[in-house]
């Protein structure tokens, strides 16, 4: 699997932390962990990232789905939501951006693996 830069956008610290010391261990790069949609876009445009993790409740005025749509006007670069709120009506605003995947909280390293050698082509184990 080759390695990703991958941008973290979580309003939990403590679960950005541990994203983030996820995807090192898995020989990943975190380009970017932030806590609001507008800081998002701002390290986006800066840091150029081959992946985003994006919750859906976000600190700022941007949830994580505004974001996303704005992500995804400028960019083919591929979101993932993981989040907690998984309600039909969440769901069907977030699939409106066509996510890469839609990943329910806690997000664990045997998912996170996965996700990454799918987003690699590679086959997962």
């Amino acid at each position: 699997m080759t390695q990703a830069r991958v941008m973290i956008v979580e309003d939990e610290a403590i679960t950005a932390m541990a994203t983030g010391a996820m995807l090192k261990r898995l020989g990943h790069v975190v380009t970017a962990s932030v806590s609001s949609g507008e800081a998002a876009l701002e390290a986006f445009r800066r840091q150029a990232p081959d992946l985003v993790l994006m919750d859906i409740r976000l600190n700022g005025d941007l949830d994580g789905i505004e974001t996303a749509q704005a992500i995804r006007r400028d960019s083919d670069v591929p979101v993932v939501f993981v989040s907690a709120y998984v309600d039909e009506k969440t769901r069907s605003r977030a699939d409106a951006t066509h996510p890469f995947a839609f990943i329910p909280k806690p997000l664990d390293e045997y998912d996170l693996h996965a996700l990454m050698e799918r987003l690699s082509g590679a086959p997962a184990l």
